[in-house]
Parts: C-alpha cells; structure tokens; sequence
C-alpha cells in the first residue's frame, strides 16, 4: 500500500495543478477585461501626463570662479587698491553660500524688475564641480530666451547683493552663457505609456491569479472526505462533445453514444458503491444538489438507467416542479402507461426505467409535496418497483428537497467539481442532514480530464449562472428549458 502512495498523491496534484491551471484560464476569460482595462487607464493617464501636459524645459548654464577681496594696498597716488585671492577651500565655502546668495529676496527683486515680470521667469541654482575651483550657475525655464535673460540678469545683479553676505567677490567667467535652441528634456511618451499599460496589465493578471488560488471549492474526492467531512460515493468524469458542422445529440444520457466509455464505467463503480451503501427496504433515493446546473437531474437519470441494466425495476420520481430538468431531457422517449388525478407515469424504453411526473399547476402540486403525501405515494410505488429515485431542486435554493427527503430512505448529494463554494456546500448539506434521512454520501460530477475545464465545446453545467436564479418567477429557477435540457 505504502508503494501506491506516492502515485496517488502524484496523480491528485496533477489533478489540482490542472484544475488551477483552469481556474485561471477561467478567470482570464471572464475577468480578463479587467486587466485590458487597467492597461488602458493607466496607459491613457501616463499619456496624458507624458503627451497632453508636456511642458518644454530649456537649460542654461554659466561656469566661473569666485575671487575674494584679501587686502588693501596703498598706490603711489595715495587711491587704495582691492586685491582678490582664490583657493579650493574658499570655492567649497562660497558654493555652500550661493544658494542663499541667488535666493535672496533682493536680488530676485532686481531681476523681475530688469526683466519687467511679476516673478522669476525661470529657477537658478548653483554647484560646484567636485575636485575643482570652479562653480556652475544654472538657469531653467520653459522659455529659451527668458532662461537666458534670466541667468544674465542674476550673474550681472549678484555682486551687489553678495557684498551684504560674504562680502566683496569677483566672477571670473570660464565658460558664458548661450541661448538654447533645443528643451533639454524629450517627448519620449510612448515608452512611458507603453510602461504603465503594461503595469496595468499585470496587476489585472496578478488579480486574477488570486482569485483562482483563493478560489474554495471542492476539486477531488480527497475534498469531499477531508472538507465536507463525507463519503465519496464516486466520481462521474466532465463529458465534452467535439464539434461539428452537423447538429449532434448532445444529451447527457448512457444511449448516446458520443459521452464515451468513461461515463459508463464510473457509472458502474457508483451503482455498486451505492447497492454496498444501501440496507435491505431501502428503495427510495433523493437525489439533490446545493445549486442549479451541479448536473444532479442527468446524474438522476443515468444512475437509474445503470441500475435498470441490472435487471432492476426502477421508477424515476420527478419533484423538481418548477424546473423539471428530467422531463425537458426525456420528453422525446416518454410513453405514458398510467394516469390519475395526481401524476402521470410514462415508460422510458431506450434507458429502461419508468417516469413519474406529477400534473397540474405548481401551486396545487405543493399541497402533494408534503412528507405525509409522499410518503403514502412511494409506499404505494415500493409495490411495484426495486428502487426509486427521486429529483428534486436544489436544496440550497429552496426547502423543497428537504421535504422530500423526509420522506424517503436515503439520500444522494451532487457536487459539481470546482464550482460551488466549500461554505455554500456544507450548509446545504446541513439542511439536508436536519431532515435524519440517511445519507449515502456525495457523487463528484464533471471531474475534470484535461486542461481547459469547460471548454469551447458543447457541454453541461456552469455555475456562472448561480447568480441569475430567480424566486419571483412564477415557473422555474430563472432558467428555460434549454439550459436544464443539458444541465439538469
């Protein structure tokens, strides 16, 4: 046994991996407009800023040294004399000050007014060049000839507001100022748009990614033992159809033979697990599911045709009334052979199995889907047939399936694979445990066989449509007959 392990545990992660790997192309597929609107918003926005707003930024910049007055010498004519030194450590000293010097409020006011503006035209900063004695004045505006102006009218203004900081100074020029033809910055927005839509996209992506991997549903049988704390009868495998140019029989149902030999041989282990499961008297079975298109009305149906295979006598009670996804699968092989007030039951010759499907409307037929009503209906039918499986809506919708199952002998629940919440599935199941009947355990329907989960191909089943089922409609779940021909 211990040797198997390892093999059992691998084939279950490739089983997980698969489904994950589903879950996200799912989630691409119906949230993937969000990642694409992401892109374009944050790509628009970026171009907005980077195209709409761009604003030209011209640079204009002076080199010079700054020489400080040392001393006063008397000339031969008694007049004094200034004489200016200049060292590293002065540079570093005065390159600390300048920008005080440049910012100061006097000087700004004398440019304005050279200029004739209200305010600067253009910022000025200053620096120094590391390992060396000169300084860098920069001028930086949006117009050429205004920067330029600019940084004249500070260079020609600064020694008389200089003299009130750090005294009498010199410029000696290195390299003068010229009027710049070309912004010193670029209108490159395309790599910047194409940057932040692609941002954009990726945090869409990684959204969906965690969606997928926080995604709690039920995925393999080990689920159903493990998180739902039942037995797993067995598993039925996801039937897809191939398409064609011609219409083909798409019905869920062991005479058609396009669903494949794996539905049927699953079909077997779960007849069998399900006659172990079953105590002598036991016949009648109801057969539920938490919501709608679990695929518990063909699970029904296909259940009772391989039990009629056995040589069984077997009847198929359909209590779904406002959505009967039986009759709606069946309506073409149904041959009425009993009748009364109440039901109708019909033969089903290709599946082997009988129909009974109560008439009249759906308001009078509530007052016959009582426990005590049931119950002497099955007890009259135990009479004539082996076994009896009952369909019914889905007990996490409405009550309806927990009144049937009071009145019957065991009870069957249907979990689709990865489509129905853990917490949703387990308060279904609660409901159903209140009513004491003896529940057989879980059937895992459309258990995934490949990649892509529910692909571009005819199928059943879709929990996308949980969301639309309806209590105010007179008949039905919000669902037409279409949808529960499939999906029962």
């Amino acid at each position: 046994m211990n040797n198997n392990r390892p093999k059992t545990e691998s084939a279950d992660s490739t089983v997980e991996m698969k489904i994950l790997i589903s879950d996200i192309w799912r989630g691409i597929v119906k949230f993937g407009w969000i990642a694409v609107a992401l892109a374009v918003i944050l790509g628009g926005l970026q171009f907005y800023r980077s195209y709409v707003r761009f604003s030209p930024v011209y640079t204009v910049s002076a080199t010079f040294t700054v020489q400080t007055e040392n001393k006063v010498l008397k000339g031969d004519n008694g007049v004094s004399a200034y004489s200016f030194i200049y060292n590293r450590d002065t540079a570093n000293q005065l390159a600390s000050v300048f920008p005080h010097v440049i910012s100061n409020r006097i000087l700004l006011t004398r440019v304005c007014e050279e200029l004739g503006v209200s305010s600067m035209p253009a910022s000025v900063t200053a620096s120094i060049i590391p390992e060396t004695n000169m300084i860098t004045l920069t001028s930086q505006g949006s117009d050429p000839q205004l920067t330029y102006d600019t940084l004249l009218s500070v260079i020609n203004n600064y020694s008389s507001v200089a003299d009130y900081i750090i005294g009498r100074t010199k410029l000696i020029m290195i390299s003068d100022p010229v009027v710049p033809k070309t912004p010193s910055n670029q209108l490159a927005w395309r790599s910047s748009v194409l940057r932040a839509a692609l941002i954009g996209f990726v945090i869409g992506v990684g959204w969906i990614m965690v969606y997928a991997i926080l995604r709690k549903t039920i995925r393999t049988k080990e689920d159903i033992r493990n998180v739902l704390n039942q037995n797993c009868i067995g598993v039925l495998p996801q039937v897809v159809f191939k398409k064609y140019r011609r219409k083909i029989n798409t019905d869920i149902v062991l005479t058609n033979p396009l669903i494949g030999n794996d539905f049927l041989e699953s079909l077997r282990l779960i007849r069998g697990s399900v006659q172990k499961l079953l105590a002598d008297g036991e016949k009648v079975i109801t057969v539920t599911s938490t919501a709608p298109e679990e695929g518990k009305s063909v699970v029904t149906v296909n259940l009772a045709s391989i039990f009629a295979r056995n040589n069984s006598k077997v009847l198929v009670v359909d209590c779904d009334l406002r959505n009967s996804g039986i009759a709606s699968l069946l309506e073409k092989e149904m041959v009425q052979i009993k009748e009364n007030e109440l039901f109708a039951v019909y033969r089903i010759e290709s599946l082997s199995f009988d129909l009974l499907s109560f008439k009249g409307s759906e308001k009078n037929l509530q007052s016959v889907i009582r426990t005590a009503g049931l119950k002497k209906i099955f007890s009259k039918l135990r009479e004539s047939y082996d076994l009896i499986f009952v369909d019914t809506p889905p007990c996490g919708i409405i009550s309806d399936a927990s009144i049937v199952a009071g009145a019957s002998d065991a009870l069957i629940y249907v979990v689709r694979q990865d489509a129905v919440m853990q917490n949703t599935i387990r308060s279904g199941i609660n409901g159903m445990l209140e009513t004491e009947t003896k529940l057989l355990g879980c059937i895992l329907n459309g258990a995934l066989g490949g990649l892509g989960g529910y692909g571009n191909y005819y199928k059943y089943g879709g929990y996308n449509k949980y969301y639309r089922y309806s209590y105010s409609r007179k008949y039905g779940y919000g669902y037409g007959k279409k949808s529960a021909r499939k999906d029962g």
